[in-house]
């Protein structure tokens, strides 16, 4: 791995430590929250209304928040992601235990901050979001990343809440945000599942319990297709053609999955059906489509630049 020393280059490293690839599925499925108000209206922002007045507020503050979290996962994975490979950042030294914290800080009371401006309900689903992915996940007595299905039902959780704090933005809560989450909620956890088949080998050597790891590869890939087929289903039961957009365009990465049953189809699958999402959220708002583009580039850019690395890609590795 080439290390670039670049002052300016170098500097980027306190941004791409919030692993801003991983923005587009939470913001991806808090959109479909906020888009959900116009469950059969393809133009929701020429809808009088509407409140796209706070889309902006709602992505810069919601991406505070998640890049606090997945700095406070890799403070606590730093063996782990040596192991794996992966996440080097801090895990390498790149940047300190000390700045990673004081980053974190600034991240979850500015973001907190910022969300509370839409409303309290938004607040406090947002508030609960940083709790369950930045500290019940992570540390103890909880550590639910640390227990199967503990992990299991943290990322359904965080996928849930992140959905919430787009609808809050219309509705208040009520059950029917509940029905209309579940082709959301089986999808992303489809998804969870396979990102824990790459770090199988590595998290069985630093003692890490996944599901992975407890289970194997072919019944989680199994279970994930099990989870994607009530996805599906369910977004044809509740008309909602935005998640039918995504799920139909991921159905044949999730069957040929199912036939090869290895860990290369599982991660082009991931990738591919994180990108259809998205790509569902354009139809709804295009200039989605554009920040997503500037995204991938400027994250390759940088990755090629300070480390000689290919990534982001959708390659199976």
């Amino acid at each position: 791995m080439k290390d670039s020393n670049n002052s300016w280059v170098t500097r980027l490293d306190y941004f791409f430590v919030l692993r801003p690839m991983l923005f587009f599925p939470g913001w991806s499925t808090m959109l479909a929250g906020f888009f959900i108000a116009y469950k059969h209206n393809w133009m929701p922002w020429k809808a009088s209304h509407g409140r796209m007045d706070v889309i902006g507020l709602l992505l810069v503050s919601f991406a505070m928040l998640m890049g606090a979290s997945f700095i406070l996962n890799q403070l606590r994975d730093v063996q782990s992601d040596r192991e794996n490979n992966k996440l080097f950042l801090i895990s390498d030294g790149f940047i300190s235990r000390q700045n990673a914290m004081v980053e974190v800080l600034l991240l979850s009371t500015t973001g907190l901050v910022l969300i509370s401006l839409i409303n309290y309900q938004v607040f406090l689903a947002a508030f609960v979001f940083l709790i369950v992915t930045g500290y019940l996940y992570n540390f103890p007595p909880t550590h639910l990343k640390d227990r199967p299905w503990g992990s299991l039902l943290a990322n359904a959780g965080m996928g849930w809440l992140a959905f919430a704090v787009g609808w809050l933005v219309h509705k208040p809560a009520s059950v029917n945000l509940i029905i209309e989450s579940m082709p959301y909620l089986f999808f992303n956890v489809a998804l969870y599942l396979f990102t824990t088949l790459p770090d199988m080998k590595g998290d069985k050597r630093s003692s890490k319990n996944t599901l992975a790891v407890r289970f194997g590869l072919e019944n989680v890939v199994l279970f994930a297709f099990v989870l994607f087929s009530l996805s599906l289903v369910f977004a044809f039961v509740l008309d909602d053609r935005q998640a039918l957009v995504f799920c139909l365009f991921s159905l044949p990465f999730f069957l040929l999955t199912l036939f090869k049953r290895n860990v290369e189809a599982t991660t082009r699958t991931t990738k591919f059906s994180v990108l259809f999402f998205a790509l569902s959220i354009c139809l709804r708002w295009p200039v989605y489509f554009l920040l997503m583009l500037s995204g991938f580039f400027c994250t390759k850019f940088y990755f090629k630049k300070r480390f000689n690395l290919d990534y982001p890609n959708f390659s199976g590795n």
